[in-house]
């Protein structure tokens, strides 16, 4: 929206080295955006906890020996593996080592990752579409919601898209340069993506393919041959540590979690694969939803997806004794939302519902308010046929080819989409006049980034089963597209014509989308509206008005920018605000309509694993350290993460992160048992649809004493079993639900 700039491509010859090392303006303002990032991602990053436990106590288990790292095994017997490949918590192990086992430590490389994705982001665009279109373009990245809030947590996406990113500037130079080295580039980063988050790395191989077929000049024969290298070479890389564990006997490596058949190819294109489109959570055939089962004493929250007396689905609203929601003002003693603070005495947990937001209120406060009275419930829905609304299980609305849109997940990364999508008109209106051979820089680099926003955003609109965080991957290309299609449109302004209001309307039509999105949140309305639309007429009167001159018209240029930042700066900002959802990160407001599942404000370090202090202490009093022995044995990963983030003491997960990997039998229990390897269970109280595999509970049961809950956790059994509510005791985090059981070797009556 700022004046015309000149394509930047390489630097010519007579270009001096004094001249490209002189602090310009433009240096100016990369170092502003770039403060910005690294406060936004750093500010109170102490305070964020361990994040994502689970995450945790596998860096934790890794730096325990060689064996756990190489195989990122989550417990430090070298059990089981966690979901995800090593690469990103490889890197958080090496932060740990040298700065100490915190939080932050382990939330740092991914803090630092997003600033670098910001930097690359300007010097990506600028080398094709000018400085101004490369700040824009660092801006709007600095400045996504998603990005800011997973960023600020162990999860490995912020890495992901920093390799991303780092892959397009080697496919860059290749196209460049006709150089097979640089092609070789792209292959060894995104192998190395593929190694942070698997298939999901893989989304931008058609931007990849696309835009280097369709833009190289070289002949298409050695294009394709070059490209045949490249994959090979990818294909290399991205399975050579899945090959490396799979010819790994089974008995001299942790069991593949999340599936059941000890197999890291299953992992990789089944439960990370396949089934991330089509919706299937299930870990080998057993129903994911219904033995999810992450929260120990959550069986009153399964006796409510069963009856439907109180709870959800079965009555209206959240409500109900010991429920959640409006029904029951979502609060009071063992409750969460407005009426409590996110869970009652002893809570405290940074482990929240799917989809709960900063601070445990919803990142969306969906099908309420004043937006679900003019726009139908669940988002923009009702008045518009269906094509926006709807939760999802994880909050990520209905699908469909607006659901990016809709009020799940447009505050996380669609404040900017509409022009993103619309800059598509100006950047391509020529093309349709000229031979592939004859398309210029600019036209060259937006197949790449239309390349990339198209497939990304089509995956997610109808993909089944993901997390709001996930979306940070479209982030780079609606940057790039904001920055190079805001630059174009203002060069259209400029000169007439009869492209020239084409600006006005798109910038008009974002202004309203974000203003309709902000009504849901009345704490924050207000004021977001007032400076969005008090912004939007001052530069309105800079641009339109006439005899301005050129300096005041770029002066309203830059200020439209700030109107349309506004919003998603305000949101960005949340996350160091309010804190995080480790599990579920998403940005947003606190104190929003509706009460969230997740922790309110900010928590320390060691919540859950002082809520286990005594557990842990008892424990380790009746621990006799052997080769091949373990502390305790759970049912899931749950229970066993805090425990080995205070510890690092060897803590057996049976069924994996959610009980349902079929990492133990019976028989093989039994024999661990019988020569002292388990001597304690800890058993939750049922989880969402059960206890993980009932086979191994009955056993337990029988031939196991359940120890007095006075002894571990200073509580009378009949308090434990109680199990009312969410928070503290028979809650979302703590030790409530929990029953510790003994091995004897005799048949228990």
């Amino acid at each position: 929206m700022m004046g015309p700039q000149p394509h930047v491509g390489q630097m010519g010859s007579g270009v001096t080295l004094e001249t490209r090392r002189r602090w310009t303006w433009d240096k100016g303002v990369l170092a502003a955006i770039a403060a910005a990032a690294l406060f936004l991602n750093l500010y109170a990053l102490n305070k964020e906890g361990y994040a994502n436990e689970y995450y945790a106590a596998a860096v934790r288990s890794m730096l325990e020996s060689w064996h756990n790292f190489f195989f990122a095994s989550f417990d430090p017997g070298g059990f089981i593996t966690i979901d995800k490949p090593p690469l990103d918590f490889w890197i958080q192990a090496a932060f740990a080592y040298v700065l100490g086992f915190h939080g932050y430590a382990l939330i740092l490389p991914q803090a630092l990752a997003d600033v670098g994705s910001v930097l690359l982001m300007f010097a990506l665009v600028k080398r094709h579409f000018g400085k101004v279109a490369g700040l824009i373009a660092a801006a709007v990245m600095a400045l996504t919601p998603i990005a800011v809030a997973v960023s600020r947590t162990n999860q490995v996406d912020g890495l992901l898209v920093f390799l991303m990113l780092v892959a397009t500037w080697f496919l860059f130079r290749a196209i460049e340069t006709h150089k097979l080295r640089h092609l070789m580039g792209v292959a060894i980063f995104e192998g190395l993506a593929f190694n942070t988050k698997m298939m999901e790395a893989y989304l931008i191989l058609p931007a990849i393919y696309v835009g280097y077929f369709v833009v190289s000049k070289l002949p298409w024969r050695k294009k394709l041959a070059y490209l045949g290298a490249m994959t090979v070479v990818l294909g290399a890389i991205s399975f050579s540590w899945a090959t490396a564990v799979q010819l790994t006997p089974a008995s001299e490596r942790p069991y593949v979690g999340s599936t059941t058949d000890n197999n890291e190819f299953t992992l990789i294109f089944g439960y990370n694969g396949v089934n991330r489109l089509t919706g299937n959570m299930s870990v080998g055939g057993r129903n994911f939803r219904m033995e999810f089962g992450r929260f120990p004493g959550a069986g009153e929250f399964s006796r409510h997806f069963t009856n439907g007396s109180a709870g959800f689905p079965g009555a209206a609203g959240f409500g109900g004794s010991g429920g959640f929601g409006p029904g029951a003002g979502t609060g009071g003693a063992g409750g969460f939302g407005p009426g409590a603070s996110s869970g009652g005495a002893g809570s405290g947990s940074t482990r929240g519902f799917p989809g709960a937001g900063p601070g445990g209120s919803p990142p969306f406060p969906f099908g309420s308010g004043e937006f679900r009275r003019a726009f139908g419930t669940g988002g923009f829905g009702g008045r518009f046929g269906g094509g926006f609304g709807g939760g999802g299980m994880f909050d990520t609305g209905t699908r469909g080819v607006l659901r990016l849109f809709q009020a799940q997940l447009g505050p996380q990364i669609g404040w900017l989409l509409p022009i993103a999508c619309l800059s598509l008109v100006p950047l391509f209106r020529n093309v349709r006049w000229k031979r592939r051979h004859e398309l210029t820089e600019p036209e060259r680099a937006a197949v790449f980034w239309t390349a990339w926003l198209i497939p990304v955003g089509a995956f997610f609109s109808i993909a089944g089963f993901f997390h709001q965080y996930y979306l940070i991957t479209l982030a780079p290309a609606i940057a790039a597209l904001v920055g190079a299609g805001l630059t174009t449109m203002w060069r259209d302004f400029r000169e007439g014509g009869r492209f020239k209001w084409y600006l006005v309307g798109v910038v008009l039509l974002d202004l309203v989308y974000e203003c309709l999105m902000v009504r849901s949140y009345p704490t924050v309305r207000d004021a977001l509206i007032a400076v969005t639309a008090g912004l939007a007429v001052i530069a309105a009167a800079l641009v339109l008005l006439p005899r301005v001159s050129g300096r005041l018209r770029r002066a309203g240029a830059v200020v439209g920018l700030l109107a349309l930042l506004a919003v998603p700066g305000y949101w960005s900002l949340t996350p160091a605000l309010y804190g995080v959802n480790g599990t579920m990160p998403a940005a947003g407001p606190a104190g929003s309509s509706m009460g969230g599942m997740g922790a309110r404000g900010r928590t320390s370090e060691n919540d859950n694993v002082a809520q286990y202090e005594k557990l842990i202490r008892y424990l380790v009093a009746h621990y006799e350290p052997s080769k091949g022995s373990f502390l305790v044995a759970t049912l899931n990963a749950q229970p066993a993460e805090p425990i080995i983030i205070a510890t690092g003491l060897p803590v057996m997960a049976m069924g994996g992160f959610s009980g349902s990997d079929a990492a133990m039998t019976v028989s093989k229990l039994a024999k661990l048992c019988e020569e002292g390897k388990v001597k304690y269970f800890l058993i939750d109280g049922g989880g969402f649809g059960g206890r993980g595999n009932s086979q191994l509970v009955a056993w337990i049961e029988k031939h196991c004493k359940l120890v007095p809950a006075s002894a571990w956790s200073g509580v009378s059994q009949s308090t434990s079993n109680q199990r009312e509510g969410f928070g503290g005791f028979g809650g979302f985090g703590g030790t409530g639900g929990l029953e510790l059981y003994v091995y004897t070797g005799q048949t228990q009556s």
